[in-house]
């Protein structure tokens, strides 16, 4: 049998901070002596001890006289997997909109990756349950796909490690890839006005509308009001997310004023919508011009739907980057934005008669 031994505080502190280093929650610099004692609670002279043991067992490097040691992980050392969790925009985006291909690529990396359990949709985009379902989860970082901006406020100011993948972060400290469509936008409302459209449309999500217009549709009703258009809520009508919703929304467009052209913010909504169109027996673009914001995912239809096209993969790899990063110590606050650009091809047209 062999003899007991009994774990001195040394041992036991110093087995803590292996497993940190191992789990990843202890990377790049070892803080500070007096650092770690203030914040586990220990002597200064249990935390010199420890770390002369994990430089022993090779998990810390002396840099020289007065510097930190860096830390390593020795081979054949086990390193626990780096959490990361994904919350997309509603469920169906599991597939679309990078979603899949950055859960592959993190799969591929070794990490621990997940899909939560609700997506924005499903929480009804309200904090508290957002924040309750967050918190109650074990996890290392966050990657956000269209999160409304208190949301993204949440996660700054609750400090939880998180990348925005679109939504509004704009002067937010957090990292975020996203899509700079004004351009597009204003070249795709120009091309509608060339062609004798006044009654233009914008059917958009809540959290752009609400509780403020999106920079992105005050720049779309600049152009519009450039050109002599007034705009006001009928450009940018309230509806619920759902296909019933977009019904009523367009049985109430057309009973008083049709509008001759709508941009529709995703494919299911411009299908749901041309649907519609199509059982009122209202042709595109013969009546009414569409366009979808979204990338050209639409190149079997007849007629080929316009549209709002960008490369995702460069903020795919941008999401990438950040959780390898932070995987290894290094949290930072870099956006970057995709140019989109507008592509224009048949269904839109002419104001039918010359005349919006």
């Amino acid at each position: 049998m062999k003899p007991f031994k009994s774990f001195t505080v040394t041992d036991q502190f110093a087995t803590y901070l292996k497993g940190a280093i191992s789990s990843g929650e202890l990377s790049g610099y070892m803080p500070g002596i007096r650092s770690l004692a203030r914040k586990h609670g220990v002597s200064s002279n249990t935390v010199t001890a420890a770390v002369g043991l994990l430089e022993r067992d090779g998990f810390l490097e002396c840099q020289g006289h007065g510097r930190r040691s860096l830390i390593v992980l020795p081979e054949g050392a086990h390193r626990s997997a780096f959490r990361v969790t994904l919350l997309p925009y509603e469920s169906g985006d599991i597939g679309p909109d990078g979603v899949a291909e950055i859960r592959q690529q993190l799969d591929e990396k070794g990490y621990d990756v997940k899909i939560a359990p609700k997506s924005l949709v499903e929480l009804g985009m309200k904090l508290d349950r957002v924040a309750r379902m967050v918190n109650g989860s074990e996890t290392d970082a966050w990657v956000l796909f269209g999160a409304p901006r208190e949301v993204l406020e949440w996660f700054v100011e609750s400090s939880i490690p998180a990348f925005a993948f679109f939504g509004r972060f704009r002067r937010l400290p957090m990292a975020a890839a996203g899509i700079d469509k004004i351009p597009a936008f204003r070249a795709a409302i120009r091309r509608l006005i060339e062609l004798g459209h006044r009654r233009i449309v914008l059917i958009q999500p809540k959290h752009n509308r609400e509780p403020e217009v999106a920079l992105l549709i005050r720049e779309s009703f600049e152009e519009m009001e450039a050109h002599g258009i007034k705009t006001g809520p009928y450009n940018l009508p309230a509806w619920e997310p759902s296909p019933e919703g977009l019904r009523k929304c367009l049985d109430s467009l057309l009973a008083v004023s049709p509008p001759t052209a709508i941009i529709f913010d995703q494919p299911n909504e411009l299908i749901c919508g041309q649907l519609y169109l199509a059982q009122r027996g209202i042709e595109v673009p013969r009546d009414i011009s569409l366009i979808c914001d979204d990338d050209d995912v639409f190149r079997w239809t007849e007629p080929s739907v316009s549209c709002i096209r960008w490369q995702v993969r460069t903020s795919i790899s941008r999401a990438v980057r950040w959780v390898d990063n932070l995987a290894h110590g290094k949290e930072g606050i870099r956006q970057s934005f995709t140019k989109a650009e507008f592509i224009e091809k048949g269904s839109i047209g002419p104001v039918r008669g010359g005349k919006p």
